[in-house]
């Protein structure tokens, strides 16, 4: 029988309100870097009840958070996410993530040999055969339910040298009576109509050896997904739980591996002192080295966390809320980070936790290096709006963890009533995008952590809601082009910011206008891993949707768009290559007649590239693309139906063509 090993070091996440467990004597152990545990299940209760206080006040629990710090507990890591693309011929693109060396999951995944999708609760799987031909060698309905009303849908995908990960969400419906009790037979009379459904979600990791293709090991854990990220063979699932107190569910989450179920004991929860506690927050560590291994870290605290950012030594995670100030008697936004240390096994231990104002837009607006911790805030809207940046520092006093606020920059980010709409860290240089009706990209020197400050501010139109890192020097801006506050459409963008006291535009900016009652939109804006990262190539690509409305006829199309890059070129971004799938539909209506275009699903989602071959993949179908010969497609095989090779077009039945 497979050794399994479940390591638990259970520590907790923070929560927003300060104050909230004044009467509950803390159990702290000096190993634990400040955090208490839970002796029993009275106490858990009792931490509950007393978070439920909302007019707590907020205070600051970490600390005084412009104390200096001199104990450095982070190490230097690089935060430029490329995957740059070696001299060898057979190299492949892999996910753009935010940070080299910590692995994000996608829905699309290749490894040069194959690619690999999932689509809800399919998976498919095609081989790379060389020359752009590719054969399916997997398609398969991955396990949607392990009983009745019971629904998966699957969202990560990772490789390592020996396994496939397949990571979802799974939701388990059952209803409750009118008594209050739980019902798992509908057809009992006492029960609420059919919108008091009750839903308990679980993560479900699934593991597949890539020899076989196989399932060798199945994860399940109760909570919510909220982020995955792979570090070496360590793969962390970060989910979130809400406490359940009712008589007939035990408020302690459950985990199971294979046939192994483990509920852990009410004294490994940890929390910290002091804070407000609603959910838990599980750190799920897979070892798959070789064989198999769990272990997993839970922490009693906030309800739940807005925003993850993970280097190769540290988990951050940022939530923010508002909460009342009765000095005041109005609401503020305050936000908190709590952090876990990554050990060099591979082990989670608490961080300590630090605080800000505002709210954070997205994991880029946070990164780490050279021992500290720097987050971009927002606050307010309006004429009250206030963009800040703060810098942490992890030190530990009396054998307690915290995060302390080194430095702070409040004035000159944005203009008056300005947002942050996008942020990118690049070691000692952020750069920040703000907006309302013009688009200031500001460049910020770090060197000094304790003393940040602007270089200087770069005005044009529009905004960028995704900022790429390209060739040291330059920066890529994806977001729209705007006039005011009308958006005109999706707009590409080159900065040369060499000169980090006069950035300016490379040439002219690649615009795709909607055109009159139209609109476009691309998963890119708001998603990293749907762009396509190509830098030695000298490409980047994603999908793009468009839609136009006319006084007789309403026109929708997708393609998926390969830009080229030239830095030395007076239009530095220009399409290279439009690939769309729809003609599948056109082509084969003897399939498809019976049926609506729109009940297929020809939108693309990604692409990959393996040597010369650019590889399409839709809803429906995959195709492949000569990189070497203008994007000319190559093969194209249909999934779901079958894999049979139809890119020649069925002839009409007078024996002619279809054009």
């Amino acid at each position: 029988m497979k050794r399994i090993l479940i390591v638990l070091t259970l520590l907790l996440s923070l929560g927003i309100l300060a104050g909230c467990n004044k009467g509950v004597d803390p159990e702290i152990d000096e190993s634990d870097y400040g955090l208490a545990r839970v002796r029993d299940e009275e106490e858990l209760e009792a931490l509950l009840n007393l978070g439920q206080d909302k007019n707590s006040d907020w205070n600051y629990a970490g600390g005084d958070m412009m104390e200096r710090v001199t104990d450095d507990q982070m190490a230097p890591e690089n935060t430029d996410g490329d995957a740059a693309l070696g001299e060898d011929e057979d190299a492949y693109s892999k996910t753009n993530v935010q940070v080299e060396g910590v692995d994000e999951g996608d829905i699309i995944k290749t490894d040069g040999r194959r690619i690999y999708r999932i689509k809800y609760n399919e998976l498919q799987i095609v081989e790379i055969l060389g020359e752009g031909k590719m054969e399916v060698v997997l398609e398969e309905s991955m396990e949607s339910a392990n009983e009745d009303r019971s629904h998966t849908y699957y969202s990560d995908l990772y490789l390592t040298e020996e396994y496939l990960v397949v990571i979802g969400q799974r939701y388990h419906y059952f209803l409750y009576g009118r008594s209050g009790g739980l019902l798992e037979d509908t057809a009992e009379a006492e029960v609420m109509p059919s919108w008091y459904w009750y839903g308990v979600p679980q993560t479900m990791i699934m593991v597949y050896e890539l020899e076989n293709l196989e399932v060798v090991d199945t994860i399940e854990i109760t909570g919510n997904l909220m982020a995955t990220r792979l570090i070496d063979d360590n793969l962390y699932v970060i989910s979130n739980q809400y406490v359940y107190l009712h008589d007939e569910i035990d408020p302690r989450p459950i985990i199971r591996h294979d046939d192994d179920v483990l509920v852990p004991e009410y004294e490994e929860i940890k929390y910290v002192p002091e804070e407000r506690y609603q959910s838990y927050t599980l750190i799920s560590r897979v070892s798959l080295a070789d064989e198999v291994e769990v272990d997993y870290d839970i922490f009693l605290g906030n309800v739940g966390w807005g925003h993850v950012y993970v280097s190769p030594n540290a988990i951050y995670l940022a939530t923010s809320t508002y909460v009342y100030d009765s000095e005041t008697g109005t609401y503020q936004s305050k936000g908190q980070i709590i952090s876990y240390v990554i050990g060099s096994d591979g082990s989670v231990t608490y961080g300590g936790a630090g605080y800000y104002q505002g709210y954070v837009i997205n994991q880029f607006a946070m990164d780490e290096y050279d021992g500290t911790f720097r987050i971009v805030t927002t606050e307010g809207w309006g004429d009250s709006v206030k963009n800040r940046l703060y810098v942490f520092e992890r030190e530990t006093i009396d054998e307690k963890r915290q995060l302390t606020q080194i430095g702070l920059l409040d004035e000159g980010i944005g203009k008056p009533r300005e947002t942050v709409r996008s942020v990118r860290f690049n070691k000692t240089l952020a750069t920040v995008v703000t907006y309302e009706q013009i688009d200031p990209l500001y460049t910020i020197d770090l060197t000094d952590p304790t003393d940040p400050y602007i270089r200087a501010g770069l005005e044009v139109t529009g905004f960028s809601t995704y900022q790429h890192p390209w060739l040291d020097d330059y920066l890529v801006g994806i977001g729209y082009e705007a006039e005011g506050t009308q958006i005109d459409g999706l707009k590409l963008s080159l900065y040369d910011i060499r000169d980090l006291d006069d950035p300016v535009e490379v040439g002219e900016s690649l615009v795709l206008l909607n055109g009159e009652n139209g609109w476009s939109y691309s998963e890119a804006l708001h998603n990293h891993k749907a762009i396509l990262i190509g830098e030695q190539r000298g490409i980047l690509g994603f999908s793009i949707w468009r839609n136009h409305y006319s006084t007789t006829n309403y026109v929708y199309s997708n393609d998926y768009l390969v830009f080229e890059v030239n830095v030395e070129s007076e239009t530095p971004i220009t399409i290279g290559a439009e690939i769309s799938h729809i003609d599948f539909f056109f082509s084969h209506d003897d399939t498809y007649a019976q049926y609506n275009r729109y009940a297929y699903d020809f939108s693309i989602e990604r692409a990959v590239y393996v040597g010369d071959y650019l590889y399409v993949i839709s809803g429906e179908a995959v195709t492949s693309h000569d990189m070497n010969d203008d994007y000319e497609r190559v093969e194209a095989i249909r999934f779901l139906i079958d894999s049979r090779d139809f890119w020649e077009y069925p002839e009409k039945e007078d024996g002619t063509d279809r054009e």
